[in-house]
C-alpha cells in the first residue's frame, strides 16, 4: 500500500495532490463498465457523449459528476448552435461535481441540483443567478467569462474556494461576509475590477489571495485617507498565508493604503510593480517565499526577514543593495539574473567596480585605483551579465580579491614572498617595528589553456596555518575569463591577522581544473598597522568584530563550512556534484567530516523553485530597451537582426521614446547583445511578463 501511495498519488512542490494516469484510466474503465448507456453512469466525461445526453435531456439520478467543453465537441453534432436548457438538470438529483466549459445555457435555475462543486468556464450570464448558490457549495470556478458583477445572495457556509480568473467585466465583488469559510479567493486578470468589498477583511479563513493583474481597485480607493477600524483604506485579514499582488500598478503613492496585517504570509508575490521601496506596512516575520520579479524601479531591499528561503528579484534592473535582518545569509532558491547594478547581497557577497571605491577603504591596495578604467571579462554568476565590465572587488567571506586582466606593465606592488608554481610557503618573521599583522596578500598568475567551455572556471586558494592546524580553501562567486594568449593577476588580501604569530608556518596552494588553464605563479605578503594607529585600529576592530559576529566571515561564525576540524571550505556551489566528497578528500585529507552532498551549502545557489519557475515561464516575456537610434537603416537593420533571435515573436519600436519592445521567450541578454551590434548604448530598462496572448501582445505592441 505504500508503493501505491507513493507512485500513484503524489503532491506536488505546488500543493496539489496528483493521480498517475494509470489510476485515473483504471477509475473511468470502472465508471465505463457500470453500464453501456452514459446515461445510466455515475459519471460521464466524454464530450460527445455528455454533449448529445445533454441536448436530449436524457438527465438522470445516477449521474453525480459531469464534463464538458463545447470546443471539443465533434463539429457535425454541433451542426446547431443553440444553448443547452437548464431543465435537463432538473432531474438529476445526485449531481455534485458539473464541470463546464464555454456552454451557454437558459432557463430557470430554480429546481437546479445541489452541487458541491461547480466549474462554467467561459460563463455567458453578467450575474450568477440566486439558484446556483447553494449551501452545498464547497468550490466556484467561473474563470474567463462575462460576469459584471458576484454577490452572494445568502450565507453560504461550506463555500471554501472562489475562482474568477480573468473575467475582464468584472467590476465589482460584494457581501463578501456572506461567504465566512471561504479560504481561497482568486481574482487574477480582472482588469475592470475596481471595488472589493472591505468585509474582506473579516475573512478570518482566507488563506490565498490573487489580485494579480488588478489595476483599477487601489485608483478606486478614496483620494483622501480614510481610516477604518482596522486603520487603513483597504485591509487585508490576518489568517492570509499567501497573498499574490503582481502586475497591480503599485507605486510608491498608493502601496501603502493597503494594510497587510497577515502575520502568518507565507508566499508574497509583488512582481511587475513600479514601487521603489517595498510596502512598509507588511507584516513578514513568516514569509518564505518572496517574488519580485522584474520590479523596474525598485532601488532596496533592506532587513529582509531571516525566515525567508525562496526570492525572485529577477530584472529588478535598478537593485542597488539587499540586507536581512540576520546577517547570517539563508536563502535556499535565489533567482537574481538581469540585475545589471546590483552590487551587494548581504552575508553572500559584494561586487564593487574599482571606480565607485574610495582609496581609503582599499587600504594597502589603494594602488590598484590607477587600473580602475581597465576591463575585465567576469564569468561563473549571474551577477556579472550586462554589468559594468570595468575592474571589480569582490567582498566574500571576509576575503577582498580582484582581477586584472592583460596588464604587463611593472607598476604593481611585488609580494614579499613568490614562486614559479602554485605552491608557496614561508614562516611568520620577527618584525622589526613590532607592528601588528592585519593580515595576508595573495597573488595567482594564471592564463587560458585553450580550452573551450571556460565559463565555468575552477580556481581555488588553499591558505594554511599549519603551525596552528587552520585552513581555509576559497571558491570565489566569479573569475575573470582571460583571452587568448593573456595572463590574468588574481590578487586578494585575507584578514587572518589574528591567527598569525612569529614563526608559524603558512602555506599557499593554488587549485584549479586541469586542462582548463594554466597557473604559473603565486605569491603572498604580510600586511601590517604602523604602531602609531594601534590605538585607531583597534577601535575600529571592535566595531567590526561587533558588525560581523555571527556572520559567515572569517573571523566570524564558520561551523556550516567546517568540512574537517579547523577545515574550511568557503564556497556556495557545488561545482563537483556526485564528485564533491572526493574532491573535499583531496583538499583537506581523509577526516574530512561530509556526510550530505548538499551540507556544506544547504542548496543555496542561483535558481528558482518550481513554484516561482512555473509561473515565471508560462507567459511570455516583454522586454523593454533604451536604444539611440542614430538613422532610419539603422532602426531596420535592429529590428530585422533583433526578429532572428530565437524566442523572439514581435519587435517594435518606439523612436521618439528611444525604446525598442520585443515579445517573445527570448533571452533579454541575447537580445540586447543583439541591439549591441548597431549601437553601443543599450539598456534593459525593464522584463515584465503577463497575462496576455500572441494577438493581445501584438495589438499592445501597436497601441503603445
Amino acid at each position: 500500500m505504500t508503493l501505491i501511495n507513493r507512485c500513484l498519488l503524489t503532491v506536488s512542490p505546488g500543493s496539489e495532490l496528483m493521480m498517475h494516469q494509470l489510476l485515473q484510466d483504471m477509475g473511468k474503465k470502472i465508471v465505463c463498465e457500470e453500464s453501456k448507456d452514459p446515461v445510466r453512469r455515475s459519471r460521464v466525461w466524454h464530450d460527445d457523449e455528455s454533449y448529445r445526453l445533454l441536448k436530449k435531456g436524457d438527465g438522470s439520478d445516477t449521474i453525480e459528476g459531469l464534463a464538458l467543453d463545447m470546443r471539443k465537441v465533434d463539429q457535425g453534432m454541433r451542426s446547431e448552435v443553440s444553448p443547452l436548457k437548464t431543465s435537463v438538470f432538473k432531474n438529476m438529483d445526485k449531481l455534485k461535481l458539473l464541470r463546464l466549459k464555454y456552454v451557454k445555457l437558459t432557463g430557470s435555475y430554480k429546481n437546479f441540483p445541489e452541487l458541491r462543486w461547480l466549474c462554467w468556464h467561459g460563463c455567458n450570464l453578467k450575474t450568477i443567478p440566486s439558484g446556483l448558490f447553494m449551501s452545498s457549495l464547497v468550490a466556484i470556478d467561473m474563470s474567463y467569462g462575462h460576469m459584471e458583477k458576484f454577490e452572494a445572495p445568502m450565507v453560504l457556509n461550506s463555500l471554501k474556494i472562489l475562482n474568477l480568473k480573468q473575467c475582464g467585466k468584472l467590476v465589482s465583488i460584494c457581501k463578501l461576509h456572506l461567504l465566512p469559510k471561504l479560504e481561497t479567493l482568486i481574482l487574477q486578470g480582472c482588469s475592470s475590477l475596481t471595488h472589493v468589498c472591505k468585509t474582506i477583511g473579516d475573512l478570518e479563513s482566507l488563506v490565498l489571495l490573487d489580485l494579480s493583474g488588478c489595476t483599477k481597485p487601489w485608483k478606486a480607493l478614496p483620494s483622501k485617507k480614510y481610516v477604518n477600524q482596522h486603520g487603513g483604506d483597504f485591509f487585508l485579514p490576518q489568517s492570509l498565508k499567501s497573498l499574490y499582488l503582481a502586475n497591480c500598478n503599485l507605486d510608491n503613492t498608493n502601496h501603502d493604503r493597503v494594510v497587510f496585517h497577515a502575520q502568518s504570509l507565507f508566499n508574497l508575490s509583488l512582481r511587475g510593480n513600479l514601487f521603489q521601496y517595498m510596502p512598509n506596512n507588511i507584516d513578514l516575520k513568516m514569509l518564505r517565499l518572496l517574488n519580485l520579479y522584474s520590479c523596474p524601479n525598485l532601488k532596496s531591499l533592506l532587513c529582509l526577514p531571516s525566515t525567508l528561503e525562496e526570492l525572485c528579484i529577477d530584472w529588478c534592473t535598478s537593485l542597488e543593495r539587499i540586507t536581512f535582518q540576520s546577517g547570517r545569509f539563508s536563502l535556499r532558491e535565489f533567482g537574481y539574473k538581469g540585475c545589471f547594478k546590483l552590487s551587494e547581497i548581504q552575508g553572500l557577497f559584494k561586487l564593487v567596480p574599482i571606480a565607485k571605491i574610495d582609496e581609503a577603504d582599499l587600504g594597502h591596495m589603494q594602488w590598484i585605483k590607477a587600473y580602475q578604467d581597465h576591463k575585465v571579462d567576469l564569468v561563473g554568476d549571474d551577477i556579472t551579465k550586462g554589468r559594468d565590465r570595468r575592474i571589480q572587488m569582490l567582498y566574500e567571506y571576509g576575503i577582498m580579491s580582484t582581477y586584472l586582466q592583460g596588464i604587463k606593465d611593472q607598476s604593481m606592488t611585488t609580494y614579499e614572498y613568490t614562486s614559479s608554481s602554485a605552491f608557496l610557503s614561508f614562516r611568520v618573521p620577527l618584525h622589526q617595528k613590532k607592528d601588528k599583522i592585519k593580515g595576508l596578500s595573495v597573488s595567482c598568475l594564471y592564463r587560458s589553456s585553450g580550452y573551450k567551455d571556460t565559463d565555468w572556471w575552477i580556481l581555488l586558494a588553499k591558505v594554511s596555518n599549519t603551525t596552528k592546524g587552520l585552513t581555509w580553501i576559497y571558491n570565489p562567486v566569479v573569475y575573470c575569463k582571460p583571452s587568448v594568449d593573456e595572463d590574468v593577476v588574481w590578487l586578494s588580501y585575507w584578514p587572518i591577522g589574528n591567527v598569525l604569530d612569529v614563526g608559524d608556518e603558512v602555506t599557499i596552494d593554488i587549485f584549479w581544473e586541469k586542462g582548463m588553464m594554466i597557473v604559473s605563479g603565486c605569491g603572498g605578503s604580510l600586511v601590517y598597522t604602523d604602531d602609531d594607529d594601534d590605538d585607531e585600529i583597534k577601535e575600529e576592530e571592535n566595531c567590526e568584530n561587533t558588525k560581523i559576529k555571527g556572520k559567515e566571515v572569517i573571523g566570524g561564525d564558520l561551523s556550516e563550512f567546517e568540512v574537517t576540524t579547523g577545515g574550511y571550505y568557503l564556497c556556495r556551489r557545488d561545482f563537483f556534484y556526485s564528485e564533491t566528497s572526493y574532491r573535499l578528500k583531496l583538499l583537506f585529507g581523509d577526516n574530512v567530516h561530509y556526510t550530505d552532498s548538499l551540507g556544506w551549502r544547504k542548496t543555496r545557489e542561483s535558481g528558482l523553485s518550481w513554484v516561482l519557475k512555473s509561473y515565471i515561464d508560462a507567459y511570455p516575456k516583454e522586454i523593454v530597451l533604451g536604444v539611440g537610434f542614430n538613422s532610419e537603416s539603422e532602426i531596420n537593420k535592429i529590428e530585422k537582426a533583433v526578429s532572428s533571435v530565437e524566442g523572439v515573436e514581435y519587435v517594435s519600436t518606439r523612436k521618439e521614446m528611444k525604446r525598442l519592445i520585443v515579445v517573445g521567450h527570448a533571452d533579454p541578454i541575447a537580445v540586447a547583445t543583439c541591439v549591441r551590434e548597431f549601437e553601443n548604448m543599450v539598456d534593459i530598462l525593464s522584463v515584465n511578463y503577463g497575462h496576455y496572448s500572441e494577438s493581445r501582445s501584438r495589438k499592445r505592441l501597436h497601441n503603445g
